[in-house]
């Protein structure tokens, strides 16, 4: 399942033209599928007080227009609002000309008919907002704001066409004045915004519908949202030989800790383990290895002090994967030895939290790296590195770590709710895990996870999708155990076990 961006959807639209479905066809069937819906309402619903379909002069008003045709021919009363004056697109000036003369139509000019628009609205069995369509970003206009609100407040069922009208379907945001649906109907795919808060909650149950574009309509759209699911995540754990040694999943390094982080050290190393990776080094100060040793017999350990880069360097020789940054702290150390590594170190390189922050005023640095890189900020750390502030990273995690992968040549892993994970022309969403994981310990159990899957041989953006997908699957499970609130991160690494077991593996 994909999941296309307002600008991917408009080359879609313009492929399905060019392999031989007109947007007019594409448009009659999204008013069929509208209407289809309606229908199904009215088994339910009383239908004789009539429908509102206040219409915009684009094509999202076009397809208003082609279901209030086909609802009024079937006898349903129908009002049409003219939010935005007369059609402006040539499709839609079409559908609206079909759509003179029909019976039962009644079409109002909003700002000729305002009270006699909202009396409409308080008697409606149904209103469908097809005012803006997915391109809209910005801000309602002050009469369409006014409408919504008294849409609002009526009883009648909401139904947006496609998208509520006032929002952003790259970013998930929306406008003040979006109109709250009980419905949407979304044409082709679920739009990219529709996974993210507020928009999910404004479009109520978001019903998918197919409107005829060709299998080739998508083909050549560079990096578009994909969905991880469950069984991409199991094809990229085939079961293990019987002749299986701990040499065949991989060496990990883990350097972590600091005096007042031992957890992040104990919680990546103990994730790692428990991931299936063969052999795992923890490479922290003699304070946080004397911690934990004794808890974890499973780990090796290396007892170095952070101001000693060429010891660690010379341990990264034989691993598969080196993970940098679980409760490092950022001193001048740090900083130096995060940069030696990523300029000297060929194997794939996890960075995350203090790893990151060692960087974040010198990202360029990463452009010097022989390894394969691994970042997974959350949306903090996604600003520093593109020189933003965090509220604008929350709202558009994709187009940064898109653009970030991009730049850098690096797998990029946004944390968030979903989680966007990009690199290598793939753009994977993976909407996993609860709000139990929302408290400190989680990413570093995150990065243990990633860590010993590309240390099994999973590509890099491979082994981040999969890594964030089993993640949260263990987090359910920790969390239908033992709630929300109560769950910890150790609870996790836990029950990653009984991820791998239900797969049989």
């Amino acid at each position: 399942m994909i999941y296309p961006t307002p600008k991917q959807m408009k080359t879609i639209e313009e492929n399905s033209e060019k392999n031989g479905v007109s947007c007019r066809e594409l448009m009659e069937n999204a008013g069929g599928a509208l209407t289809m819906l309606i229908y199904k309402i009215g088994q339910e619903t009383d239908l004789s007080s009539g429908v509102v379909f206040v219409c915009g002069s684009g094509n999202n008003g076009g397809d208003g227009f082609v279901a209030a045709r086909l609802l009024a021919e079937s006898g349903t009363a129908v009002t049409v609002v003219l939010a935005c004056g007369d059609p402006s697109t040539e499709l839609a000036a079409y559908e609206y000309c079909e759509l003179s003369g029909v019976q039962g139509v009644e079409v109002l000019n909003l700002n000729d008919n305002i009270d006699k628009v909202f009396s409409k609205f308080a008697s409606a069995a149904v209103i469908v907002d097809c005012v803006f369509g997915t391109g809209f970003h910005g801000f309602l206009p002050p009469q369409i704001k006014a409408c919504f609100s008294f849409a609002q407040r009526s009883p009648a069922i909401k139904i947006a066409a496609d998208v509520p009208s006032g929002a952003d379907c790259l970013k998930g945001t929306v406008a003040e004045g979006t109109l709250k649906c009980n419905y949407t109907v979304t044409f082709g795919f679920k739009k990219i915004g529709m996974l993210f808060q507020p928009l999910e909650e404004y479009c109520g149950e978001i019903i998918i519908e197919g409107i005829g574009f060709p299998a080739k309509a998508t083909a050549g759209v560079e990096l578009l949202p994909t969905l991880f699911e469950e069984n991409m995540a199991m094809e990229l754990f085939p079961k293990r030989a019987k002749n299986s040694h701990k040499g065949n999943f991989g060496r990990v390094l883990n350097i972590a800790g600091s005096a007042g982080m031992s957890g992040a050290a104990a919680l990546s190393t103990k994730a790692a383990l428990r991931s299936g990776a063969g052999l795992v080094t923890l490479a922290s100060t003699e304070t946080v290895i004397s911690r934990i040793a004794a808890a974890m017999p499973e780990a090796m350990y290396l007892v170095t002090d952070k101001a000693d880069a060429d010891t660690i360097i010379k341990e990264c020789e034989n691993k598969n994967v080196v993970a940098l940054g679980c409760g490092l702290s950022v001193t001048a150390d740090t900083k130096k030895l995060v940069e030696k590594i990523i300029k000297n170190v060929t194997c794939t390189i996890i960075l995350d939290a203090d790893g990151i922050n060692c960087l974040a005023d010198s990202i360029d640095i990463i452009r010097d790296t022989k390894a394969e890189l691994i970042i997974t900020p959350h949306a903090g750390e996604l600003a520093r590195l593109c020189g933003t502030t965090p509220e604008e990273a929350s709202a558009d995690r994709l187009t940064l770590a898109v653009n970030l992968s991009r730049e850098y040549g690096v797998t990029v892993v946004a944390k968030g709710t979903p989680t966007i994970a990009a690199g290598k022309g793939k753009a994977y969403v993976i909407p996993a895990g609860n709000p139990g994981l929302s408290r400190g310990g989680s990413g570093d159990v995150l990065t243990g996870i990633i860590a010993a899957f590309a240390a099994q041989g999973l590509a890099p953006v491979d082994a981040a999708a999969a890594g964030v997908f089993v993640h949260g699957a263990a987090a359910d499970i920790a969390a239908e155990k033992l709630s929300e609130i109560g769950m910890l991160p150790s609870d996790v690494i836990e029950n990653l076990p009984f991820v791998f077991r239900k797969w049989n593996r």
